[in-house]
C-alpha cells in the first residue's frame, strides 16, 4: 500500500514512455528510489517485485512503488510491452498516520483505462515539451491523475463490498440451497472471478469457502439450540447432500463429530 497526501504539491522528476521491442533481462530493473514510482502498463505483460511481493501486470494495470522501498523485475517483460513511468516527489504528509493521506493499493487494475492512459500520456508529452506554464500544467495533470486513481480504487472497494453483501444475502435467503460459485455469479450478473475477488476482499475467503464455513457455523448453532433435531434434518436445512456429508465437513472444521459437539454443548 502507498499513502499519499493528495493535498500536497508535487514535482515530477521523470516522465517517460517505454516500448520494449524484445524481452528485457530478468533484473532489468533493480533499485531503491527516493521518489514514488508510478507505472502504467499500456500493452503486454510484466512482473514487478516490491518487498518480496510479486505484482504481475497486464494491460490497464497501475503500479504504485513507494519511495525508499526496494523493487525489481524478477522476470523479463513480454515482447512488445509498452509502459508509462513517472517519478514523483515525496510529500511530508505521505505517511500512514496522516488523516489527510489517501491509501492506494500497490497494484491497481483499472476497469476503464482509457482516461488513465490519457493522463499518463499527456504528462509525458508536457514533461518533454517547452509549453508555456509547463510546471503548472504538469502539477494540474498529476493532480487529475492521482485523484482519478484514488476514485477508481474507492469505487472498486464499494463495488466489491456491495457485490459480496448481495451474494451473502442471497445465500442467507436460501440456507437450504448450496450455490455453486458460477451459479451465484450468474445470479449477480458477474463472472466467477469477479465474485471471488469481491468475497475475498470482504471476507478473506472465496465464495465457495465462505459459503461452506458459514453453513457449518449455522449448523453448529442449530445443534446447540435444537438438541432434538435429527442430523439428517440439519443437513437438509443447510444444503448438505446427507448426514454423512455434513458430518465429514463438520469434523474438518471443528475437529469433532456433530453428535459429540451437541453432547458437549448441552
Amino acid at each position: 500500500m502507498l499513502s499519499l497526501d493528495l493535498s500536497a504539491p508535487r514535482t515530477l522528476k521523470a516522465a517517460n514512455a517505454h516500448f520494449y521491442k524484445l524481452p528485457t533481462e530478468e533484473r532489468y530493473i533493480d533499485r531503491v528510489l527516493e521518489y514514488h514510482d508510478l507505472i502504467f502498463l499500456e500493452e503486454g505483460s510484466w512482473s514487478m517485485t516490491e518487498l518480496e511481493q510479486d505484482y504481475p501486470l497486464v494491460q490497464g494495470d497501475v503500479l504504485f512503488l513507494a519511495s525508499g522501498r526496494h523493487h525489481f523485475s524478477r522476470l523479463p517483460c513480454e515482447k512488445g510491452t509498452r509502459t508509462f513511468c513517472l517519478h514523483v516527489t515525496v510529500a511530508p504528509g505521505d505517511t500512514e498516520d496522516n488523516p489527510n493521506a489517501a491509501t492506494l493499493p500497490t497494484h491497481l487494475h483499472v476497469r476503464h483505462p482509457e482516461k488513465i492512459r490519457q493522463y499518463f500520456s499527456e504528462i509525458v508529452t508536457v514533461f518533454w515539451s517547452e509549453a508555456p506554464y509547463k510546471e503548472q500544467r504538469l502539477q494540474s495533470l498529476l493532480n487529475l491523475l492521482l485523484f482519478a486513481l484514488y476514485d477508481e480504487h474507492r469505487q472498486q472497494a464499494v463495488t466489491a463490498e456491495s457485490l459480496a453483501d448481495r451474494a451473502i444475502r442471497r445465500m442467507n435467503d436460501a440456507p437450504h440451497t448450496r450455490f455453486e460459485t458460477k451459479e451465484m455469479a450468474a445470479l449477480l450478473f458477474v463472472s466467477p472471478k469477479t465474485l471471488n475477488n469481491a468475497m475475498h476482499e470482504r471476507t478473506g475467503l472465496p465464495f465457495y469457502a465462505y459459503e461452506k464455513n458459514h453453513k457449518l457455523e449455522m449448523a453448529a448453532s442449530l445443534l446447540r439450540m435444537e438438541p432434538e433435531m435429527k442430523l439428517s434434518e440439519i443437513a437438509a436445512a443447510f444444503g448438505f447432500h446427507d448426514e454423512s456429508h455434513l458430518s465429514k465437513a463438520f469434523k474438518q472444521k471443528y475437529g469433532i463429530s456433530p453428535s459429540d459437539y451437541r453432547s458437549k454443548s448441552n
